[in-house]
């Protein structure tokens, strides 16, 4: 039996644990073999070490990671490992353990996915892991590897060639191995098969009340007093007095242009989510030191305000940290590594 139908098992071992009954939502086997593709399309030579990317982002549909999120501990584990495992095999080595996180794509349809891989440094990689852990949170594991002195040990040059790039995936029938997938390359190890697997664990009613004025004073003495009628919205100024409109309210329009790549995100809703993972309106920014959900964008009153949602990073406004902060044109709004100029309307 090799690796991947090995951790297939394992997988379908915790939905069964996790979720009785619950059908598992893509194929995990495909998922791991595009999770591997990714690290060796990442790995590159540093310092003459073959350093393997120690993060990799799973993209999921909403609907997927309602059902996964209660089992995302065991599963983050289970591809660590698996993925650790290959690296191993392969001469590789990292700066840190491998952090594996789901995130969610309101874009990507039930049983699809998307996986990523980056190669970080180790405190960015802590940090990460820290920001992970309470996220879903568990208390944050020792990382023997993520100390300050690490060096990586040195292994023979990393020459492959480079896989393909991360992709949306769909749920379809198991495709037969192409020579870059054989069994042989995914081949079971003493070692890989000892790894234990660890769990971790109103509206209230209202009542309308008859409008009714006394309009004595307006017609002098002789003027009877007058009721206006339960369906009058206004008081009758006279035939010549034209209507007055209700003043449109502004619309919430504004531009965050990136300064460093040159791309633009238009802002058109009231709110906006900036951060790593994908939103309804939001903006993602794929930088390993933003947060998920880093900062918020709120127009209220013709204003636009930003404000740092506990960001590990935080939210910096024209060089000032802030927690949150009116903006005007031309502000330069930095979040991790990412510069961002405001524009207004």
């Amino acid at each position: 039996m090799n690796v991947l139908t090995i951790f297939e098992n394992r997988v379908n071992s915790i939905f069964m644990e996790g979720a009785p009954g619950q059908r598992v939502p893509f194929s995990f086997k495909r998922l791991a073999k595009r999770a591997v593709r990714e690290m060796e399309d990442e790995t590159f030579v540093i310092d003459g070490v073959d350093t393997a990317p120690a993060l990799f982002t799973i993209l999921v549909s909403t609907k997927d990671d309602v059902t996964m999120r209660p089992m995302y501990i065991d599963l983050t584990d289970e591809i660590s490992q698996l993925v650790e495992a290959q690296a191993k095999k392969r001469g590789y080595t990292f700066v840190g353990k491998p952090l594996v996180r789901f995130m969610v794509d309101p874009a990507l349809r039930g049983g699809r996915f998307s996986v990523f891989a980056e190669n970080i440094d180790p405190r960015t990689l802590a940090r990460l892991r820290d920001e992970e852990n309470a996220y879903l949170g568990i208390t944050s594991p020792q990382d023997d590897f993520a100390a300050d002195d690490f060096v990586p040990m040195a292994v023979p040059v990393h020459d492959d060639e480079p896989a393909p790039v991360a992709s949306e995936v769909a749920f379809v029938p198991e495709p037969e191995l192409t020579p870059r997938e054989t069994d042989a390359d995914f081949g079971a190890s003493p070692e890989d098969l000892q790894q234990p697997i660890e769990n971790l664990g109103e509206f209230a009613s209202e009542v309308d009340e008859p409008l009714a004025d006394d309009l004595d004073a307006m017609a002098g003495a002789d003027m009877a007093a007058t009721t206006i009628p339960e369906d009058s919205d206004a008081l009758d100024n006279g035939a010549d007095s034209p209507a007055v409109a209700p003043e449109a309210p502004m619309p919430a329009s504004c531009k965050l242009f990136d300064i460093g790549s040159g791309k633009t995100y238009d802002i058109t809703t009231p709110s906006s989510i900036i951060g790593r993972e994908r939103t309804e309106g939001g903006v993602v920014l794929r930088d390993p030191n933003v947060s998920r959900r880093h900062a918020e964008l709120v127009f209220d009153n013709g204003t636009w305000r930003i404000s740092d949602l506990h960001s590990t990073n935080g939210t910096l406004v024209n060089d000032v940290d802030v927690r949150e902060a009116t903006l005007k044109e031309g502000d330069i709004i930095t979040i991790g590594l990412v510069n961002l100029e405001f524009r207004a309307g």
